[in-house]
């Protein structure tokens, strides 16, 4: 118990730092641990306040110096994969200068994703239209493109199915936006000469939201490069005020289950009530307007996995074996491009359990096929990916984007 409640203070501690001046992990490493039992997983999370990956038997930590001596001093010892988070962060920080002008050779700030988007809109306005979905805690917007032959000409197309994609529920995640913005861009770009790509914008909407969470994002470039949630007041606790609700616990499909945190300092805290939060609240009902949806991706980053129903139980989901025929072949999509394998499976059994997700509920409410993909890498540099892995990492996603667009064309996959 002692153990518990000097993480709680520590990482009030942290959050207190965060409140008042830019965060610094100058000496925090990464660590790769494997564990004995699920006695221990369960002991390295009571000592440690950043989880950044849980698979099996292997956890990824990031470590204040003080925690690694914790660890040590309990008995853990791991692989190193960050020598010093601090010097890793700085050093991208250098990296954020455009090269040859490309939007997909850096880590772009909010107002650059959203230029980004209404230029594609301006310039494509007979296949492009760019809306605003909602408002955040901080009332920004949350903005998405719209991506199919005539936008303008009805609000949606009652005869063509709808597939969804969308990124950045957890902040930290920077690979996911330029992904799925990628994606539009080139798509744009294909619509003339490749036969699939126009076959696809003529007979479906595809929607693309590259920033569910824009204050968190924000909030990573100014004061904390490694914040998850979004920037929820949720009160003082321990005389600290304590912010963020991880908007990936905060949907009603199985929430307040295993897998998220009741806790309003932890980094799963699900909010105080399923769509508490504006970001979920207004994402959903949007995605509740969508008559035709059929397909769904929710981009998050890292560990290189292609996952679906269900994340808070770990009994297997209606049509298990069309999310295998569809996920196996996207799985073979991206590798196809640069050799990059990833594993393909449910939710609870390939990774954890985790209640109140966004794929739960796009397949458990609203029926349609919903997949989370982990993007780049398998842990190297985790959520610090350096800005020359965004192209690949795009180039290698496209094609899977585009073969969840072959199935969302077929007859109705549940029938």
């Amino acid at each position: 118990m002692r153990r518990v409640v000097g993480v709680l203070v520590l990482c009030l501690t942290l959050v207190w730092t965060i409140w008042a001046q830019e965060v610094k992990y100058d000496g925090y490493q990464v660590w790769r641990i494997t564990v004995r039992t699920p006695a221990e997983l369960e002991q390295i999370q009571q000592l440690v306040r950043d989880v950044w990956m849980v698979r099996g038997s292997v956890i990824d930590v990031c470590l204040s110096p003080d925690e690694q001596a914790t660890l040590r001093k309990a008995g853990f010892t791991g692989e190193v994969l960050i020598p010093d988070v601090g010097a890793l962060i700085r050093q991208q920080k250098s990296d954020f200068i455009p090269q040859d002008g490309s939007l997909f050779t850096r880590y772009l700030t909010l107002d650059e994703i959203y230029a980004a988007m209404r230029q594609l809109a301006e310039q494509n306005p007979h296949l492009v239209q760019m809306f605003e979905i909602g408002r955040s805690v901080e009332n920004r917007p949350i903005y998405a493109l719209r991506l199919t032959r005539e936008p303008r000409r009805a609000r949606v197309y009652r005869d063509r199915p709808q597939v969804v994609i969308n990124a950045m529920q957890h902040a930290r995640e920077w690979i996911t936006p330029p992904v799925v913005l990628y994606f539009a861009y080139r798509l744009v770009a294909e619509y003339p000469t490749n036969t699939q790509v126009r076959e696809a914008l003529d007979r479906l909407e595809v929607y693309v939201v590259p920033v569910v969470n824009p204050d968190g994002y924000v909030f990573t470039h100014t004061t904390n490069r490694l914040w998850r949630k979004n920037r929820r007041y949720l009160g003082i606790y321990f005389n600290r005020p304590v912010y963020g609700v991880d908007l990936n616990r905060n949907w009603s499909y199985g929430w307040g289950g295993a897998g998220s945190s009741g806790q309003p300092w932890s980094d799963t805290y699900r909010g105080s009530a399923p769509f508490s939060e504006p970001e979920t609240y207004w994402l959903s009902r949007w995605m509740l307007s969508l008559p035709t949806l059929r397909a769904h991706v929710d981009v998050h980053s890292y560990s290189q996995l292609i996952l679906w129903p269900w994340g808070f139980t770990t009994d297997l989901p209606p049509f298990n074996g069309v999310f295998e025929r569809v996920g196996l072949a996207m799985q073979q999509a991206i590798l196809g491009v640069h050799g990059q394998f990833y594993t393909a499976g449910p939710i609870a059994t390939t990774i954890y359990i985790a209640s109140g997700g966004m794929t739960d509920w796009v397949f458990g409410v609203r029926g349609a096929l919903s997949f989370t993909y982990e993007l780049r890498d398998t842990g190297q540099y985790g959520f610090l990916l350096p800005p020359d892995q965004i192209l690949p990492n795009c180039e290698e996603v496209y094609p899977a984007f585009l073969e969840l667009l072959r199935w969302a064309q077929q007859r109705d996959w549940r029938e």
